[in-house]
């Protein structure tokens, strides 16, 4: 009885070590059935003391053998003097062990922390952010500064300029992020973002400051893509109410016309509660196509306006008298710098894509110096190419208008009943509907961060990490979150947070669209936006980081920071771009600074007189 009782203990316990090992690697070995079977076998002999002994040994023994035959009492002895392994054997992840089809292993929290994109992905992220409504304003900004010689060459001086602020800031988040990039954490997904930056290089403060950039800029262009939708809406709107182009030649927008784009927000507005961007994660493919097919529309009416006989009664001269090379100085220079200080917001804006940078970079795939500057370069001069073709193009459609001059959303320009523009108009349409979401989400998540941040439940909002000092934020825009959350216990006060998402979300969608009611054109947002707060956050806050940080990290030769860990070990492979580390980096960053903080104050200047 007494073997009886030590027996039952040691298989209770050696089966409850099997069956937490086993919930915790997510396998069972293939001999490990026989061996539990084998202490059910044994519990349930309880009653009788010698064949529970003989049951117990030959179970014992079954792990060993390699067949499920069952040994006889005479065997065990022998086994036991030929056994050298260990009676419960280690497993180890080299093991060649089956894995049942129910039990697969867990690689789902391993599979969203690797980073997955692609030179293409990347590329087309990029590129989504920067294309949009922002390139049908290109025509008037070529217009305005010369479209055969000034403009160009200001688009292509601003696109170098762009490519360098976005390395400088991709390697100040590098510097302020050492170990993401580090040979051995490559694989995994970074921390970087904005705010974490300006953060390391100035404090929380400059943190709150970043935040709040980001969301107003988010929020201006929610407004900025609200006037063009109703734009694009105008013949629909027309129809409806039985207004027609004679009737709705006013200079703001009507009643009517707000209505109807309002009709359109109220449907998109489920979509802009999304938590994340990953079921849009396919929009933006869809929306370079759309914006394509209007580029190839607008240059087939650009060229039938400049050389078909059918536009000889609109054609108000011959197509190289009406190129301008600088801006137009008929009524004195005055007028003319009135002029390409108008073009240059527009300009400027749409080449705005420095939020999305970081968070590309986060989940890009190898991130060496090398493949970054090719992602980036060839996404700034792709874009920089089409805007040319575009603003060259649709400036000379201007030949054809009745002022000589193209609006500032250059469909407008056109006539209402052109079949072929209507399609472009669909288009879109179409494209600005469904980038509300991937403006609302990021505003939305910026507050839901500062939020979390003052109530300490930060965890339930953001998708990445942000630590008190700042030094960890992270915003994947269409990506998954770096934790699986359907494996994560629900927060106690999770349908209080999805209220709270949701209800922030709608009110930053419904006020954009309130203020876009009130709004006449979209050359005002383009002012505000290009004039002063898209240089804030494409030029000024990049390069002084950049500078700040690259100082602190070169005077710490020792690695005493813990921002920096010593110069020698950033060099050690961790995607640093060593040739901008220099003193002559800093002075690139500080001819930046000191050329865009005095060009703000004369747009923002502009700005304010164009709206008085």
């Amino acid at each position: 009885q007494y073997l009886e009782a030590c027996y039952r203990r040691v298989l209770s316990s050696f089966k409850t070590h099997l069956q937490k090992n086993t919930a915790k690697q997510h396998f069972v070995p293939s001999h490990m059935p026989s061996l539990l079977s084998a202490t059910n076998a044994a519990s349930e002999t309880q009653n009788d003391s010698t064949s529970s002994i003989h049951e117990t040994q030959s179970s014992l023994a079954r792990p060993i053998e390699t067949t499920s035959t069952v040994l006889e009492d005479g065997d065990v002895d022998v086994l036991l003097e030929n056994q050298t392994a260990p009676l419960i054997p280690n497993y180890n992840e080299t093991d060649a062990i089956s894995v049942p089809a129910e039990h697969p292993p867990d690689v789902d929290g391993e599979d969203a922390m690797s980073r997955k994109g692609t030179l293409s992905s990347a590329r087309l992220n990029i590129l989504s952010t920067m294309v949009g409504g922002g390139s049908l304003s290109v025509p008037l900004a070529f217009h305005q500064a010369g479209n055969a010689f000034l403009g160009p060459l200001l688009l292509i001086l601003i696109a170098f300029l762009v490519k360098q602020s976005i390395h400088l800031l991709v390697n100040a988040a590098i510097l302020s992020h050492p170990q993401d990039d580090k040979p051995d954490k490559r694989k995994l997904k970074g921390n970087k973002s904005f705010e974490s930056v300006t953060s390391h290089a100035f404090g929380t403060n400059a943190q709150k400051f970043t935040m709040a950039l980001l969301s107003t800029i988010c929020f201006l262009t929610i407004v900025g893509y609200a006037v063009l939708l109703r734009d694009m809406l105008l013949p629909l709107s027309d129809m409806i109410f039985g207004i027609g182009s004679e009737d709705g030649a006013s200079t703001g927008p009507t009643f009517h016309h707000n209505i109807t784009m309002l009709v359109v927000i109220f449907f998109v507005t489920p979509l802009c509660t999304l938590r994340d961007l990953t079921p849009l994660e396919k929009v933006g493919a869809v929306s370079m196509l759309s914006i394509f097919t209007v580029a190839c529309c607008i240059t087939y009416r650009s060229v039938q306006c400049n050389f078909s006989s059918s536009y000889d009664d609109k054609r108000l001269m011959e197509w190289y008298d009406y190129m301008n090379y600088i801006p137009e100085t008929k009524q004195g220079f005055g007028v003319s710098f009135h002029a390409l200080l108008n073009s240059l917001p527009i300009l400027l804006s749409v080449f705005m894509c420095h939020f999305n940078v970081l968070p590309v970079h986060n989940e890009l795939a190898e991130p060496t110096p090398k493949r970054v500057k090719a992602l980036f370069s060839s996404s700034i001069w792709g874009a920089c190419i089409f805007y040319v073709f575009v603003g060259f193009s649709g400036s000379m459609y201007g030949n054809c208008t009745p002022d000589g001059v193209v609006e500032g959303n250059v469909l407008l320009s056109f006539d209402e009943d052109d079949v072929l523009l209507m399609v472009g108009k669909i288009c879109l349409s179409l494209t600005i509907t469904a980038a509300f979401p991937i403006l609302v989400v990021p505003c939305r998540d910026v507050i839901l961060r500062a939020l979390a941040k003052n109530t300490e439940t930060e965890d339930n909002y953001d998708r990445g990490e942000v630590q008190e000092n700042g030094h960890n934020a992270n915003i994947n825009n269409l990506a998954e979150p770096l934790l699986d959350e359907s494996n994560t216990a629900p927060a106690i006060g999770d349908s209080e947070n999805a209220f709270q998402r949701r209800l922030i979300s709608v009110i930053i969608f419904w006020s954009g669209a309130a203020i876009a009611c009130c709004v006449e054109s979209i050359d005002i947002v383009w002012d505000i936006l290009g004039g002063s707060l898209s240089l804030i956050m494409g030029f000024i806050l990049p390069s002084a980081s950049y500078i700040v940080i690259s100082k602190l990290c070169e005077e710490d030769q020792h690695g005493d920071l813990e921002d920096c860990e010593g110069e020698e070990n950033l060099y050690a492979g961790n995607g640093l771009d060593e040739e901008s580390i220099s003193k002559p980096g800093r002075e690139f960053a500080s001819f930046l600074v000191f050329l865009f903080i005095p060009m703000m104050m004369f747009l923002t200047a502009n700005a304010i007189f164009n709206l008085a």
